[in-house]
């Protein structure tokens, strides 16, 4: 008799830790991010429910965060760019093609930053994308059922930064972060 409620009280703990770790992003990596390998552009932070499943879940449909600490300021029509730009080569769409209306909701968000500012990317498949900046909210999108591609920019085939992208993999892949 007492084995089974030991069973079943390990069951029930087993599911519950389970349930909680597949739903709630954590730090899985960071990385100083440098232009030229000369100037320090920020530190570039990746948040996964499982670290370790990190190249799997970065494009999948579960809660994730990318955030960027910025060191230097940018203008927000550049980030705008930036962000339109690497989407459509990933997404493989011409200039003219609308791309996804989440991934434009939150490309055209970006706004001027000032070193020590932070942007904080989430995404949770049963609401939608979110920027935020400083803490502060930017602009909510809704998922159409692809805004998790929105991740696409910094882990695509053909992301903004490729170390950065390997990196941060790696990291998460290994628990070093």
């Amino acid at each position: 008799m007492k084995p089974f409620h030991i069973t079943i009280g390990a069951l029930v703990l087993l599911v519950t830790t389970l349930a909680g770790a597949s739903s709630t992003p954590h730090l899985c990596a960071e990385l100083e991010l440098r232009a030229a390998m000369l100037f320090r552009v920020g530190t570039a932070s990746l948040y996964l429910p499982d670290c370790r499943h990190a190249q799997n879940q970065v494009l999948d449909r579960v809660p994730k965060q990318f955030s960027l600490e910025l060191a230097r300021s940018l203008s927000g029509e550049d980030l705008i760019e930036t962000a339109v730009d690497t989407l459509r080569r990933n997404l493989e769409l011409t200039a003219d093609t609308p791309l996804p209306e989440p991934l434009e909701c939150l490309a055209t968000a970006y706004v001027d930053v000032n070193a020590g500012d932070r942007y904080d990317v989430v995404y949770r498949p049963e609401d939608g994308l979110a920027l935020y900046l400083n803490d502060e909210p930017l602009r909510y999108c809704p998922d159409d059922g692809q805004a998790e591609l929105y991740f696409l920019i910094w882990f695509g085939e053909d992301p903004f930064h490729r170390r950065m992208r390997d990196e941060l993999l790696k990291r998460s892949q290994s628990g070093r972060i």
